[in-house]
């Protein structure tokens, strides 16, 4: 058990699945459409996919060293912590919670909604109370205790793949010939085509977002000089390879140019193929991803407001774990309220996209967090024995320091990019930050402790 009452009980297959259900969640069955009106060109579109995993690998690697370094409840929010202080994780705590996280739990619960109603007849004057119902009932799933949730989320996840592999061995069993028409040259691409290849990165990236997820848990896994950093990388190496393999099924059905005309790509092909009962089979496929989504957002999110409560003593409230249960009930409870109040609201799309940029800025800090923990001394081990065997042996990435070097560099350049084509959006992303500046101070913060690292030098034991 952690020191504040979290149960370390996760493992490999945990972490896994909580990635994948968060990572495939409806994007890739729309998201793909979206792509095509960057990239003409099958082969690119399929670089660029592949280049998305790519980018988010760099970004598993950090995230691996930093939770096998940093094994501590809150994942993003510790690492930042350690690294520049309270004041710059406090920020990414207040954001995550007020606009990230319960926007993106809202935004999925209303796509679930949006589906369900193909089934069942909801009408439109309760889709807001059925998008409620949804984030109530995962939230309890997850408050009844953490087995119980993370298994919930294996078998959601594992549905997930099995119903993505499936429609995708439909498509090449029904649709002979190749994917490209003609043999692709990289030469003949040329310039023009390729150089969109940076705005199609915006969608593409946000359709992999989510791969650090199972590290805001890192406090409750059994084993995390191991399991939890080699989760991460399988997580993401499978959702790229189920990303390529979808996009592979659609150009076989469809032209980019035909790709880039629908908005619901994934039942647009399955009604090309089926009729009406192939929309069905992609509207039962939505509707376990969205499901596998909700839980995990909700799973994960819980412990931010909970990491954020144990560091300040006016929020230890939200820092509370139930003691018959063992999960932190007030965090989640705080989490599902703003969610369904962001839900009856229902402008939080905006608000979402208005912090866009500050995802990739915070990846940028967590990436050179890298940089500075391996200066101080409780990650001597990581920076002086980099390929040491044994149980005890810390994670620690290949290719340092080129990995996090190019990362952050990535990481920036993203956030540039989002700020140079939305500038109003990412000013007004900008002021929601500035926001938690007081909310910090009325929190209990203190400005010596702003900038100081949490971390304390480890001392010798002779």
């Amino acid at each position: 058990m952690t020191s504040n009452g979290l149960k370390r009980q996760l493992g490999f297959w945990d972490s896994v699945a909580i990635n994948i259900g968060i990572v495939i969640g409806v994007g890739i069955f729309r998201v793909p459409a979206e792509v095509t009106k960057y990239l003409g060109s099958s082969l690119l579109v399929l670089l660029a996919w592949a280049l998305g995993g790519l980018v988010s690998l760099l970004g598993v690697l950090c995230y691996a060293e930093l939770s096998s370094c940093l094994p501590e409840t809150g994942g993003s929010y510790a690492f930042l912590r350690a690294s520049y202080g309270k004041l710059v994780s406090f920020l990414y705590g207040w954001i995550e919670f007020s606009i990230l996280r319960g926007g993106s739990l809202a935004g999925v619960a209303y796509v679930f909604t949006a589906y369900l109603n193909h089934f069942i007849s909801i009408g439109a004057g309760n889709e807001k109370l059925v998008t409620i119902l949804a984030i109530v009932t995962f939230t309890a799933i997850n408050i009844a205790g953490l087995r119980f949730g993370t298994g919930i989320q294996n078998v959601l996840s594992t549905l997930k793949v099995v119903a993505l592999l499936a429609m995708s061995g439909l498509i090449f069993r029904l649709v002979p010939g190749p994917v490209f028409k003609q043999t692709p040259l990289l030469l003949d691409i040329g310039w023009d085509k390729a150089r969109w290849i940076a705005p199609a990165m915006i969608p593409i990236l946000w359709t992999y977002g989510g791969w650090h997820e199972s590290t805001f848990m890192s406090g409750e896994f059994r084993e995390t000089n191991k399991e939890l950093p080699l989760s991460l990388i399988t997580g993401i190496l499978m959702i790229t390879g189920l990303y390529l393999l979808v996009n592979t099924a659609y150009l076989k059905v469809m032209e980019p140019v035909e790709m880039a005309r629908s908005k619901a790509i994934a039942s647009d092909v399955f009604l090309r193929l089926f009729g009406p009962s192939g929309q069905t089979v992609v509207t039962a496929a939505v509707l376990i991803s969205a499901c596998g989504a909700l839980n995990s957002t909700v799973l994960t999110g819980g412990r931010i407001p909970y990491a954020v409560g144990c560091d300040y003593p006016r929020c230890l409230w939200f820092g509370k774990v139930h003691p018959r249960l063992g999960t932190p009930l007030r965090a989640f409870i705080l989490n599902g309220l703003w969610a369904s109040i962001l839900a009856l609201w229902g402008n939080f799309e905006q608000l979402l996209f208005f912090c866009g940029f500050a995802k990739w800025l915070v990846f940028a800090l967590a990436g050179f967090s890298v940089f500075i923990l391996r200066r101080h001394d409780r990650f001597l081990q990581v920076r002086q024995m980099p390929q040491a065997p044994g149980p005890g042996r810390q994670f620690a990435m290949s290719g340092y320091p080129w990995v996090p070097t190019l990362f952050v560099a990535i990481s920036f350049f993203l956030c540039w990019t989002t700020i140079h084509y939305a500038p109003r959006q990412a000013l007004f992303g900008f002021l929601l930050i500035v926001t938690g500046l007081p909310v910090y101070f009325l929190a209990g913060g203190r400005l010596a402790d702003a900038f100081r690292s949490t971390l304390r030098p480890v001392r010798s034991s002779s």
